[in-house]
């Protein structure tokens, strides 16, 4: 009895101290709709009471930029010990009708990663459903507070690929994002969070981004990112859904995925 107890104090401590420690928080989203949340779609409603949140429990909004920046000068620890990053994956359309009159409604930076292949066409990985947005809508989001990165080419899982394939795929989506004119940032995030698990491998992949000029690259992993940052090619972001509760956003946004 008294170790079950005292097994409960300790965890109880350990989160209070993770969810005290600074941290870089980056969160994961994907598509925005007026309604019918699902797994990876959040309601304009959701996504409005997720920002009020995050500022009335004094979080700092920060852009990809300022991390990168952060990074690059070694200086990880100096980034605000509660700074939230905003990301969106894919580039849908619904980014543009849906979250970004939020974003705007309180002035936060955000960053959408985008899978070029698809730019102006549909999500054909997931069933083809949704539109991506064209290159002009994507350029049309830089001066409004939004940053474009690497989402790879084709969204492949590169857990599942070999080196020399992953290496052509990432040279591809630098390639025709450069074609395209995109005003991209220097930083990937891995489709389906997928690296490979073979420490090779990693290696390899972590070789190419460092070639590509890279500057960082964002997993899943549901964990906060100590300050100050680590490994540049590996940091961590929280999986929002549509389907989570508001206090199991609250739950996420302050220790991960720890309960």
């Amino acid at each position: 009895m008294w170790g079950f107890v005292a097994l409960l104090f300790g965890v109880f401590v350990w989160l209070i101290f993770h969810s005290q420690r600074p941290s870089l928080r980056v969160l994961m989203y994907h598509k925005v709709a007026d309604t019918n949340p699902d797994f990876l779609t959040v309601t304009t409603v959701q996504l409005r009471q997720h920002l009020h949140h995050l500022q009335q429990a004094g979080y700092q909004f920060v852009s990809l930029p300022d991390v990168l920046c952060a990074l690059s000068n070694n200086t990880g620890d100096r980034i605000n010990p509660r700074a939230v990053l905003l990301t969106f994956d894919d580039a849908y359309k619904n980014n543009l009708t849906h979250a970004l009159p939020v974003l705007d409604e309180f002035a936060v930076p955000a960053v959408i990663f985008v899978p070029t292949a698809f730019v102006g066409g549909t999500n054909e990985w997931d069933g083809g459903t949704d539109a991506i947005m064209t290159g002009d809508e994507l350029k049309s989001l830089v001066n409004r507070g939004i940053n474009l990165a690497f989402h790879s080419h084709q969204h492949l899982n590169y857990k599942h690929a070999s080196p020399e394939r992953a290496a052509q795929d990432l040279e591809a989506n630098v390639r025709v994002a450069d074609e395209m004119s995109l005003p991209m940032t220097p930083a990937l995030a891995y489709p389906y969070g997928g690296r490979p698990k073979d420490p090779e491998q990693r290696r390899a992949l972590y070789e190419t981004l460092e070639r590509l000029g890279i500057r960082a690259a964002f997993r899943i992993g549901n964990r906060l990112n100590p300050l100050p940052l680590r490994n540049v090619y590996d940091l961590n972001r929280i999986d929002i859904r549509g389907t989570d509760s508001f206090a199991t956003f609250k739950r996420k946004v302050k220790w991960g995925k720890i309960v």
